[in-house]
């Protein structure tokens, strides 16, 4: 395994179960926020989609702009905080860092630390991507996000409450049980 490879996080069961709202038509607009492994990104672009794809984690970015220039794909990675400097897009895809961390508890590798951690309740990357959400949503958009139910349940309903107030709404449009967690695919989009 290369060094690149052996820094980026690989598909997991939540990447999987997101992956189907990757799948999109031709010329579709996609941001794919925190991308990682890229497995969203590359969905979504080789469904037709346009895409960004944004991450902290250069090994990742690097390597999914590899990928995208070999198989002439329009992905374009950009190493950005979630979608700070992003205009709008047709769909958002994200599978945030949600497994509650302690500060004591938190990994000392960065990479691992970037995919894996959502702060003390899970639901510090969630927050922070539910409150800029509106920024980004082009009109009649969606954006999907994996929850956890490892994530503190009242701090994650705070979030989605907040974004109802501000006018958005919430659908569990997918879900899967795993050994002590339930992973869902949370739909958020704008009243019209």
């Amino acid at each position: 395994m290369s060094d690149t490879r052996a820094r980026v996080y690989p598909p997991r069961e939540d990447t999987y179960l997101l992956a189907p709202f990757a799948r999109g038509t031709r010329g579709l607009r996609v941001l794919d926020v925190g991308t990682g492994n890229g497995l969203l990104a590359l969905t979504a672009a080789r469904s037709g989609a346009t895409v960004v794809a944004t991450d902290l984690n250069r090994a990742a970015l690097g390597a999914l702009a590899r990928i995208a220039r070999r198989d002439r794909l329009p992905i374009e990675a950009v190493r950005t905080d979630l979608a700070r400097g992003l205009g709008r897009f047709d769909r958002i895809l994200s599978n945030p860092p949600y497994l509650p961390t302690p500060p004591a508890a938190s990994d000392p590798d960065p990479m691992d630390r970037l995919a894996l951690d959502g702060g003390s309740d899970g639901c510090r990357v969630t927050a922070r991507l539910f409150s800029d959400l509106a920024d980004h949503l082009a009109p009649g958009a969606s954006a999907f996000v994996i929850a956890s139910s490892l994530q503190d349940p009242s701090v994650l309903e705070g979030v989605l409450l907040d974004w109802r107030e501000k006018g958005g709404e919430v659908d569990i449009v997918a879900r899967r049980d795993l050994e002590g967690e339930r992973l869902s695919v949370l739909r958020a989009y704008r009243r019209t």
